[in-house]
């Protein structure tokens, strides 16, 4: 005979990992190479689409980190988190990017909280090797004023720090250089 309290418990067992598979897949965004890009103008115009909202925070590694301490420089923002498939596929681009451009961009990390820990993200960016700066987004401060739900997302600021576009889902190595440079030469 088959139980029918074991039944409902696989039922239901089987209902939460769907769930739990649903808002990973959410909150990762797309894991599409090409991603997505917002921006204002047309044929590679570098207008902005508005002032970027406070970007504040104790790095893990870097001491405090504010737009303000970079002003006059543009700024690439990837907001991300360790248990995003996407997220980690795109990191090694980003610091190998930094590598090359880190003397003419700032980048920052947004670490996104909620189903990780500051612990297991700082764990997680030595583990890969990431060695620009990065912080977890207490209380999704950053989070909210970009209005980013999807991950990965990255965002190009300006040197006058104007939101210039953004990028959500992976950004591949071609794709980053490409906007980078775009973001250098406005």
């Amino acid at each position: 005979k088959r139980n029918p309290q074991a039944r409902t418990k696989k039922r239901l067992w089987l209902l939460a990992l769907i769930g739990l598979v649903a808002i990973a897949a959410i909150a990762c965004g797309t894991d599409n190479s090409s991603g997505s890009v917002a921006q204002v103008g047309a044929g590679g115009s570098t207008e902005t689409v508005g002032n970027a909202p406070p970007v504040t925070g104790e790095t893990f590694a870097h001491g405090e980190f504010s737009l303000e301490l970079n002003e006059g420089k543009p700024v690439l923002v990837n907001f991300w988190f360790p248990s995003c498939p996407p997220c980690k596929a795109e990191l090694p681009d980003l610091q190998a990017a930094y590598e090359k451009y880190g003397d003419q961009i700032t980048f920052i990390g947004i670490q996104q909280l909620g189903l990780d820990s500051p612990t297991s993200g700082a764990e997680f960016l030595e583990e890969l090797g990431i060695t620009y700066p990065s912080f977890p987004d207490t209380d999704s401060k950053v989070q909210f004023a970009y209005e980013v739900f999807s991950f990965p997302t990255t965002v190009f600021l300006t040197k006058n720090h104007d939101i210039g576009r953004e990028w959500t889902g992976i950004i591949g190595a071609e794709d980053l250089e490409e906007q980078l440079e775009i973001l250098i030469a406005g």
